[in-house]
């Protein structure tokens, strides 16, 4: 007898044939895909997100295989995301700029309650007043975290402020069901983004947090070192030209005063500089050689030395270059 062997087709669920596709769809639609790890993740919290993203961006919880399958169909290499695809993950899609999310979430600041082993993100206080608590074994719990209590109506009430915890330090054990039974959540969560994905670059979470205070510091030196090539080149931009041609006027001013050339506009300059050196050089020599004229003792070294403060300044501007004045007002120019 010939035995058939029977090959059973195992049926795929409809929804996760719709799930791939819907999932494919936005692949396709959103430029920017971010996953976020939502291991331990409250789900009210994660409901609260979505709400805040609202009109930004997308969230959807899904299956990792389901997601791989999606990125295939979308046309994206599926083998550089494997690493990201472990644990819980929630994805969100979104047109904005990975950063800018990254940015809106880290300021989007969550609690949850105390657990055991959490340290505390805000000073910790059992503020005074009805705690709602019947009074029994709860009193000595009260009295190991220091906090003054009176019981009154049968209820604990505690009688002042008490600070339990300050931030950074662990929060007692002993304090986590009053907090909570108080309703007061001390620790801050947020979404721990795992990789953003744009125009076909994989971008790692610890990557996308930016010092801004740092970064804008960054710009405006880049922009001050732009705008001083850009003056010594003279690039031709309206801004540029007009700080070039102010110190190309200096520049072409100091020179006609050194080598005596004359025109209206440099006539007082040139016939200050040879008066200056004609005073110093007479009194150089007016103890050795007879000029026949009487040789200002005090008024030329006065003269002279604003002319050589004057030129020294001069050489001091030419190199420090434009002013931060110059500079400021070429940046609409340069970066637009």
């Amino acid at each position: 007898m010939i035995k058939m062997a029977v090959v059973t087709q195992h049926k795929i669920p409809k929804w996760k044939i719709e799930e791939v596709e819907e999932l494919t769809q936005k692949l396709k639609e959103y430029p920017t895909i971010i996953i976020a790890d939502i291991q331990g993740f409250p789900a009210d919290k994660l409901h609260d997100i979505r709400k805040k993203l609202r009109g930004k961006a997308e969230i959807k919880v899904t299956k990792n295989s389901l997601f791989e399958l999606a990125l295939k169909k979308a046309g994206i290499d599926a083998s550089n995301f494997k690493p990201y695809l472990t644990g819980s993950n929630a994805y969100i899609f979104t047109r904005a700029n990975p950063f800018e999310l990254h940015l809106f979430l880290s300021k989007f600041k969550l609690k949850r309650y105390a657990m055991p082993g959490d340290k505390a993100d805000e000073e910790v206080v059992i503020p005074a007043g009805d705690t709602g608590m019947p009074a029994g074994p709860i009193l000595s719990t009260f009295g190991k975290l220091k906090v003054k209590t009176k019981v009154q109506d049968g209820k604990v009430h505690v009688l002042q402020d008490t600070v339990i915890a300050k931030p950074g330090d662990p929060i007692p054990p002993d304090a986590i069901p009053i907090l909570q039974k108080l309703g007061i959540m001390p620790v801050y969560i947020k979404l721990s983004i795992k990789v953003a994905y744009e125009g076909g670059i994989l971008i790692p979470g610890e990557q996308l947090a930016i010092n801004l205070d740092e970064y804008k510091d960054q710009v405006m030196k880049a922009h001050f070192n732009a705008f001083n090539l850009a003056v010594e080149i003279a690039y031709p931009v309206p801004e540029v030209l007009k700080v070039t041609a102010q110190k190309a006027a200096r520049n072409a001013m100091s020179l006609a005063a050194e080598i005596g050339y004359i025109t209206p506009e440099t006539a007082q300059a040139v016939i200050s500089r040879a008066m200056a050196k004609a005073y110093a050089l007479a009194g150089a020599i007016s103890g050795k050689v007879d000029l026949g004229i009487q040789v200002p003792t005090a008024a030329p070294a006065q003269a002279a030395a604003p002319a050589e403060k004057k030129e020294e300044k001069k050489e001091e501007e030419e190199k420090k270059g434009p002013s931060e004045e110059e500079i400021g007002g070429g940046l609409a120019s340069l970066f637009g």
